[in-house]
């Protein structure tokens, strides 16, 4: 998007296009299906102790229209330092030792792997809960990058496609300001989402906030366990639709119905209906 103020509009890109189009269904694809299937920010035990968690997500705190464009603008933020912080450091082109300079095609690539760190650490930063796979999805979606980048940018080119590739890896990966900008850049756009997580969650805590402190260090709670009553209200029912079920119009112990069946006179006569005789008669 800047790089088209630079180019006057001409169409030209700043990344190889192959690489460009792997970015959103290769290099980034893991870490939102692993965050959205696996990460919770508390555990179930805690949530069915604390339920009043569960109005979080009824007043929509997650899920808001200034949530949404809080995101967007904290992308034109992240942009606006890659680009421009990058294209100072590569600044002429940035001149190399032997006199060549490192070249266009090198400060995309920088620029590329810079961006690429920002977004793994972005979902690593918003991560609860981290598991094996959120280590295969973050972790590992950069080392796919690593390993991917040499090999293609040395056997495409040799194929007669990706030509933008060529000489750019004896150029990359040995220069220290290449391994300096993918490092620095990151920490500077991150830094700002460390600070913000960090005074939100010390000054400005939510509910959830205190939860994952006590679930954190197994903190005890001293208060009528919740789970424990709502065991008492479950077995109080089940005893209940036992009850229904036996078909008894009473439930009294045997000793009882023996009392109750010994308190008729089955000696005295009745009537048709099973009325008690008339002592007159």
């Amino acid at each position: 998007f800047w790089y088209s103020f630079q180019n006057g509009f001409s169409g030209e890109v700043i990344f190889e296009s192959w690489t460009m189009s792997f970015y959103n269904v290769l290099f980034t694809v893991m870490p939102p299906f692993v965050l959205g299937i696996f990460d919770q920010y508390v555990s179930a035990r805690l949530l069915d102790r604390y339920p009043q968690l569960y109005q979080l997500s009824q007043k929509g705190v997650f899920f808001r229209m200034h949530s949404f464009f809080s995101w967007v603008a904290n992308g034109f933020y992240h942009s606006l330092i890659l680009y421009f912080v990058s294209e100072l450091i590569f600044l002429w082109d940035l001149p190399q030792s032997d006199g060549k300079i490192a070249g266009h095609w090198v400060w995309g690539t920088t620029l590329y792997t810079a961006g690429l760190i920002t977004t793994l650490g972005k979902a690593a930063l918003i991560t609860n809960l981290w598991t094996k796979y959120t280590v295969i999805a973050i972790p590992g979606s950069l080392a796919v990058w690593f390993i991917f980048l040499p090999i293609y940018a040395t056997v495409a080119p040799k194929l007669g496609f990706s030509m933008e590739y060529a000489g750019v890896v004896p150029r990359l990966f040995p220069s220290l300001v290449f391994w300096l900008t993918i490092i620095v850049l990151p920490v500077l756009c991150l830094l700002r989402d460390f600070a913000w997580k960090y005074a939100k969650r010390m000054y400005y805590p939510q509910a959830y906030h205190h939860v994952q402190e006590i679930q954190k260090y197994n903190i005890q709670d001293y208060r009528p366990r919740m789970e424990q009553f709502q065991k008492a209200i479950r077995k109080v029912r089940q005893v209940q639709r036992m009850r229904k079920q036996r078909g008894y119009a009473f439930s009294q112990t045997d000793e009882s119905q023996a009392r109750v069946l010994q308190a008729y006179d089955t000696t005295r006569e009745r009537g048709r209906y099973g009325e008690m005789a008339s002592s007159r008669d």
